[in-house]
């Protein structure tokens, strides 16, 4: 048997197949500098192999051959409300992500040692320059003191169920954010729920935390390291680990919400979109409060495009091969 049996073509649709990886993100992993000719060349298909596995978190010992390919964090991840019959697309969310935070890490040299991130504290430190704990604001704060968070705009799986995701290599530590949102209330949650996470200790060395559900719109919740990073989210956000947010102006309607949190935001130096949310866990009332943010905000954008041209900003591409650095940027949607 030739080291290589398959075409580049044969061996994609397979790695595809055995995997549960989406084409876009094989794509995205695929190198630039592949060619047709470099078909017909064993060093050629060796690294290519080998590229892959970097990116995608596999094993290249395993895809060497016909064997199936083995992920290297298969267990080194903890999910929290998987749903559904997903046994198998474990490995492949838990890899991949452990393999792009390290990238992403190794592309943010300076960095703060944490011994704890106090959220009460935290929440100071970002008001002491911003009127709100707002996206941009926290965001800026993570860069700061060397956590990088970025948005994927290319999944690994089919299904775009992962909301959010934690990386721990050493005492650094990624997010990766993974839910799509025309306003930035939930996605300021989602982060700050991350970070609580992190914070209380829940990740263990090399390993990662990924949130499938998106934790504001649980209706209970009994997991206890869920509750502690809703706890430090709402804190950090707001200054309280439970906050009640009662409608109490004339009508119940969005138009009303949104005026109602618009005009406490300033005084309670809580960001009126979280106000808004803090209604809706409070009353079970999603559906006025979703609709209360076109009146809150000025207008809908794409919350990844804020997030990652922050980042891209932020990493140090020059730390990065032209090979990583590519990969990087398609997965941040060409920043």
């Amino acid at each position: 048997m030739t080291p290589f049996p398959n075409s580049a073509e044969e061996f994609k649709k397979r790695l595809i197949k055995s995997t549960g990886l989406t084409e876009s993100m094989v794509s995205a992993a695929w190198p630039e500098w592949w060619s047709d000719a470099a078909d017909a060349s064993p060093s050629s298909q060796a690294d290519l192999r080998f590229t892959l596995a970097r990116k995608l978190g596999l094993d290249p010992l395993s895809l060497l051959d016909d064997e199936a390919p083995k992920f290297i964090w298969e267990d080194a991840a903890k999910f929290k409300n998987f749903r559904g019959d997903m046994q198998a697309a474990r490995p492949a969310i838990s890899s991949f992500g452990i393999a792009f935070g390290r990238m992403l890490i190794h592309g943010l040299p300076q960095y703060t040692p944490l011994h704890e991130l106090d959220p009460i504290g935290l929440r100071k430190s970002i008001l002491a320059s911003r009127r709100f704990v707002d996206l941009t604001g926290l965001i800026g704060f993570l860069w700061g003191i060397g956590i990088p968070v970025v948005h994927l705009r290319v999944h690994p799986l089919a299904a775009k169920n992962m909301c959010a995701m934690s990386v721990r290599i050493g005492d650094r530590y990624a997010v990766l954010l993974a839910r799509d949102a025309n306003y930035p209330a939930s996605t300021v949650f989602h982060l700050a729920h991350e970070i609580g996470h992190i914070a209380r200790g829940h990740l263990s060395d090399g390993g990662a935390l990924i949130d499938m559900d998106d934790p504001t719109e649980r209706v209970e919740e009994v997991d206890p390291e869920e509750i502690e990073a809703d706890e430090y989210a709402l804190t950090l956000l707001t200054g309280y680990p439970k906050l009640e947010v009662e409608n109490t102006g004339a009508g119940r309607g969005a138009r009303q919400l949104a005026s109602e949190v618009m005009r406490v935001a300033d005084q309670a130096r809580i960001e009126p979109g979280t106000l808004a949310l803090c209604y809706a866990y409070t009353n079970k009332d999603w559906a006025t409060a979703q609709k209360s943010l076109q009146y809150i905000y000025e207008r809908p954008l794409p919350v990844w495009e804020g997030v990652n041209k922050i980042a891209a900003t932020q990493i140090k591409w020059d730390l990065m091969s032209d090979e990583t650095s590519n990969f990087v940027r398609a997965l941040m949607g060409g920043l």
